[in-house]
């Protein structure tokens, strides 16, 4: 019990130096650029966009390599699911989020099409290189459309340094390092402790991935969009987890299927991915036909999450 309790704590260390870390990567990086007089769109689009996915990145990247890509393809299956479930749903529940018609255009139809391809490509039981090649092509589009869309970007996002910092190169490529060695440390201890308690508690690491993993490295996700909603711009939350599971799909798995093929487990195929496309599908339906995603609505979001994780309690999968 007292190995188990350890555990659990270092699972907690590593969640928080995730946070950490993908905050002081981002923000440091952001500003060394700034520095070196890289633009303002660029650093938007690959630093501050990209940054509150790369701790689902380094979890499943490290996951991979480690031999562990149950955890991996788990936790942005995962991610995905509580990013729509658990941080809309409790960001509607604070505060009724405006349902941005906007994402319609372009976001929303990618994040369709990129779950669909993951379903696709996982038909065979792995995603292999070829897929992930697909994916990143993905990638590429959607960086080139938010080039192009630089004046909505800069609306949206209010971290990107719009002044030359005052940190000599020296401090900031510390904060950055600093930053990118918590993210990496914070992985390692999280799929650690997560791999001993999976073990602990005869839960596969699959679950594991689903439901621990997956709402850890979706905290930053999360203290965004509550964040967000306190200052009184809850409608960025939908922004935020639209792109956040765009990015999930087609630069995390993208990137670790790239490096190393990815198994894809028929329980995985058979309900996951399905729940995966049938929280995406019910965002859809909230993007287009409400006006607002109302405390009902929200509490309907968190409710399904919840029975999804009760669901596979009941199957026995824990």
């Amino acid at each position: 019990m007292g190995s188990l309790l350890l555990y659990v704590a270092m699972l907690i260390a590593g969640a928080l130096l995730l946070t950490l870390g993908a905050n002081y990567f981002v923000e440091g990086a952001a500003k060394l650029a700034a520095k070196l007089g890289v633009s303002e769109l660029f650093i938007g689009i690959t630093l501050v966009a990209l940054g509150t996915s790369f701790p689902e990145f380094f979890v499943s990247t490290i996951a991979a390599v480690k031999g562990s890509p149950d955890i991996s393809i788990g936790n942005v299956v995962g991610s995905n699911i509580c990013n729509i479930g658990l941080i809309l749903g409790t960001t509607a529940l604070i505060r009724p989020i405006a349902s941005v018609k906007s994402l319609l255009k372009f976001e929303y139809p990618l994040l369709l099409l990129s779950s669909l391809l993951m379903i696709i490509f996982s038909l065979n039981y792995v995603i292999g290189r070829n897929e992930g090649i697909v994916f990143l092509a993905l990638l590429i589009i959607f960086i080139a459309y938010l080039l192009r869309s630089e004046q909505k970007l800069f609306q949206e996002i209010e971290e990107i340094p719009k002044a030359t910092p005052q940190q000599s190169i020296p401090v900031l490529v510390t904060i950055t390092a600093a930053g990118l060695a918590s993210l990496i440390g914070g992985s390692e201890l999280f799929i650690r402790a997560a791999t001993f308690i999976a073990r602990a508690l005869g839960v596969s690491e699959l679950i594991i991935g689903l439901s621990l993993v997956a709402l850890g490295t979706s905290l930053p996700e999360l203290a965004s969009s509550i964040a967000a909603t306190l200052k009184g711009s809850a409608e960025i939350a939908t922004g935020n987890v639209v792109g956040s599971n765009i990015l999930n799909i087609i630069f995390i798995i993208g990137t670790v299927s790239v490096i190393r093929p990815i198994p894809v487990k028929e329980e995985l195929l058979r309900f996951d991915l399905p729940v995966m496309m049938g929280f995406t599908l019910a965002l859809f339906l909230l993007l287009r036909f409400a006006s607002k995603i109302s405390r009902i609505q929200g509490f309907l979001l968190l409710l399904s999450y919840i029975i999804y994780i009760v669901i596979i309690y009941n199957q026995g999968r824990f």
